[in-house]
Order: C-alpha cells, then sequence, then structure tokens
C-alpha cells in the first residue's frame, strides 16, 4: 500500500515523494496498477454514461458481462496510452529544454500526473456523446487538467532540474501539442 500512498502524495505535489518515485525501479509496478485502477474508474464512467446503449441489448450474458467487460477493458487501454504519450510528451519536451529526459523515470512518473484526470474523465466521456456536457463535468475537466499540468510541471522540475519558468513553459507546450492532437483525432460532436 505504500506505493498508491507515494503516489497519492506525488499527486499532492510532495517533492520527496516524486524524487523517491525517480529513484528506483521497483515502484514501476505501483505505477501500472495504477494505470489499471484509472483505466478501470475510466471504463466505470464510460458505463455510467452509456447505460441506455447497453440495457439496450437483450441478450442478459452481453448486458451484464460482455458489454461492460469491453468498456473497462477499452478504459485501461485508453488510460495506458494516454500514460504512454505523456511520458513520450514530456521525455521531447524536457530533452527539447536542454534537460537529459530520463524517459524511465518520466514513464514511472507518468501514472501519478494521471491521478487528477479522474476529475476530467466524466466530462470528456460526456463530450464524446451526442448529448450536452453538464457545467459541473467542464469545471471537472477545467481542474483535472489544471491539476495535472502542475503536477507535470514539478515532475519536470524534480527530474529535469530545471528552473521554474522553463519547466512551466516545457509542460505548457506539451499540453497545448497534446490538446490539439485530441481535437484533431477527436471527432467533432
Amino acid at each position: 500500500m505504500t506505493g498508491l500512498i507515494l503516489y497519492i502524495r506525488t499527486t499532492l505535489l510532495n517533492n520527496g515523494s516524486i524524487a523517491e518515485l525517480t529513484t528506483s525501479p521497483k515502484w514501476n509496478i505501483w505505477g501500472h496498477l495504477v494505470t489499471i485502477l484509472l483505466g478501470v474508474i475510466y471504463g466505470l464512467f464510460s458505463i455510467q454514461q452509456n447505460i441506455e446503449y447497453i440495457t439496450s441489448f437483450d441478450a442478459e450474458f452481453l448486458k451484464d458481462i460482455v458489454i461492460p467487460g469491453f468498456f473497462i477493458i477499452a478504459g485501461i487501454i485508453m488510460v495506458f496510452l494516454t500514460r504512454v504519450a505523456l511520458s513520450l510528451l514530456l521525455w521531447a519536451a524536457s530533452r527539447g529544454f536542454g534537460g537529459p529526459g530520463l524517459l524511465g523515470q518520466l514513464f514511472r512518473l507518468s501514472a501519478g500526473a494521471l491521478i487528477p484526470s479522474i476529475l476530467a474523465m466524466p466530462g470528456f466521456i460526456a463530450a464524446g456523446l451526442e448529448g450536452a456536457v453538464p457545467f459541473i463535468a467542464i469545471v471537472g475537466v477545467i481542474l483535472g487538467i489544471a491539476w495535472m499540468y502542475i503536477t507535470c510541471v514539478r515532475i519536470v522540475l524534480v527530474t529535469q532540474r530545471f528552473v521554474p519558468w522553463k519547466a512551466y513553459t516545457a509542460v505548457l507546450v506539451i499540453f497545448i501539442f497534446f490538446i490539439s492532437i485530441y481535437y484533431i483525432v477527436t471527432p467533432p460532436a
């Protein structure tokens, strides 16, 4: 349980926790567990948003097991791919701004950086559906992205030893790139 607590302390912007996660690869398993947990949460939010579609199936086996299982597995895959993309973008920004990169450390820490995405998940899922996005979901998206941004800045500060303005700029560049790619890939509603 100490690994999960360490990742939560990383999300709460504790520099000591971030430094501890960078020192040992033994924390990789906890990063994978955090990724799976976030994926399951994403899948559960997807199930909740698509409950009408799921209940439209006649077969109980499909309605109760197969389709919800598909949403959960898809959620895990989505979070894992997001973690990989965020790690690579943090690495590219770190190298681009003169840092050592250290992809393994950034990948390990990216699991903690994705924890605030729980706030943004309902809004992103609702935006992908045909209906209107509730105001509270929009607030969650804004808070989740802002929190992720600050967490990523702290990660870059600790791992790359950047001065604050350089870390804020590097992470801002990757967030703009990340959001523009999301906008390009996501079909308009």
